[in-house]
């Protein structure tokens, strides 16, 4: 038996459904809130955690490999407490990028957008609350760090870059299996297939910045890069949605610098409107050095946006892998954004994203995992 240790998210029924179609002998065990749940429903292949000591007794589970979707320590706990077993390591994100914060040096912000006080790398809205916060990953972070070195086998994620980080921070020694949910419309990417080919010539001088009011989108110091380099064309913000506080600092210090040139998004989207958003605008600037809006970011590269990323970003180098074409903060002038992708450059970038949305990729990535 395969066991999937999950939550209830909106893209677990996808994966269970691409899973199902390779390898039918899965279990699933749901960590967190108890039935009812949002996403997920009920079956015999589908469990609460409290119900596995009896489910266990009763169907005489042999597990053959124990696939982790968002390391947490009650999973790691689990894990511990049954015979040993190959384990695969689904990441997310989170689940490598908070103890980097804390413990690691792992620098998000940049000085402008970095929040004044104690401990704020740690997420809390008080010092009482941070420090607790602090507290509890000091704990965890001594089993994740054990765990992680001696018991994951397999690293399932598909950005070299974040490997790089967690072989340098925490000495994995396991091996990275190329993975992707696949967590994405389809229809979706066949909107934007039409619209590049009814499109082909298409550009604009509108610059999107970043994709949410997210603090690790570093917007004060990218609209201060902007502002300096004299930049006068429309620069659309999303802040629909995202941190409060960073989403009031960035209004006020955008208003401020860039004046009717600053665009702020602050009404919901829906993903048609979102799309149009992508794809009217020339130039994107995602300001993460951590792995977000992976999606929005090959959407763009769809459609022939020009696209700058954080010089340090972790997803440069699957970027220069797969050959796209693409730069960094390092290229901003005046002149590069007032210069489009030529004619080869899109065709290029299309090609490989379509490549990555692929039904045919998708399927090789759950096969790597679960053959």
């Amino acid at each position: 038996m395969y066991v999937h240790l999950i939550n209830d998210e909106k893209f677990l029924p996808p994966f269970i459904k691409r899973a199902q179609a390779v390898q039918d002998n899965n279990l699933y065990i749901v960590f967190g809130a108890k039935p009812p749940f949002t996403f997920l429903q009920e079956s015999e292949q589908i469990i609460h955690s409290s119900e596995w000591t009896d489910y266990q007794l009763k169907h005489k589970i042999k597990i053959e490999r124990v696939y982790v979707h968002l390391m947490t320590y009650q999973k790691i706990k689990w894990v511990r407490a049954v015979p040993k077993t190959p384990v695969y390591w689904l990441f997310y994100g989170n689940d490598l990028y908070e103890l980097l914060m804390a413990f690691k040096g792992f620098k998000l912000y940049e000085k402008l957008d970095r929040r004044k006080g104690i401990f704020t790398r740690i997420k809390g809205k008080n010092l009482l609350i941070r420090l607790k916060r602090w507290a509890e990953l000091k704990v965890y972070s001594l089993d994740y760090e054990s765990f992680v070195r001696y018991h994951v086998d397999y690293w399932c994620f598909w950005s070299p870059g974040d490997f790089d980080l967690l072989v340098e921070h925490y000495k994995f020694q396991g091996k990275m299996l190329k993975f992707q949910y696949g967590a994405f419309n389809p229809e979706d990417i066949e909107l934007i297939k039409q619209w590049v080919n009814e499109n082909p010539n298409f550009s604009s001088e509108d610059i999107l910045l970043n994709h949410s009011g997210s603090q690790s989108g570093n917007h004060k110091h990218l609209l201060a890069q902007l502002h300096d380099l004299g930049v006068t064309q429309p620069v659309k913000t999303p802040l629909s949605y995202g941190d409060q506080a960073h989403i009031k600092a960035t209004l006020e210090f955008g208003k401020r610098l860039l004046g009717l040139d600053f665009h702020p998004i602050l009404n919901y989207m829906d993903r048609k409107a979102y799309f149009e958003l992508i794809y009217n605008s020339g130039y994107v600037i995602f300001g993460h050095r951590r792995q977000e809006a992976g999606n929005t970011l090959f959407i763009a590269l769809m459609s022939g946006t020009k696209v700058f990323l954080h010089p340090e970003s972790v997803l440069l180098p699957f970027l220069k892998e797969q050959g796209y074409y693409f730069f960094t903060w390092n290229d901003l002038s005046k002149e590069s954004l007032a210069a489009p992708l030529s004619i080869t450059e899109r065709k290029n970038n299309y090609s490989l994203a379509c490549r990555q949305f692929s039904e045919q990729t998708i399927t090789e990535n759950y096969q790597r995992i679960l053959k």
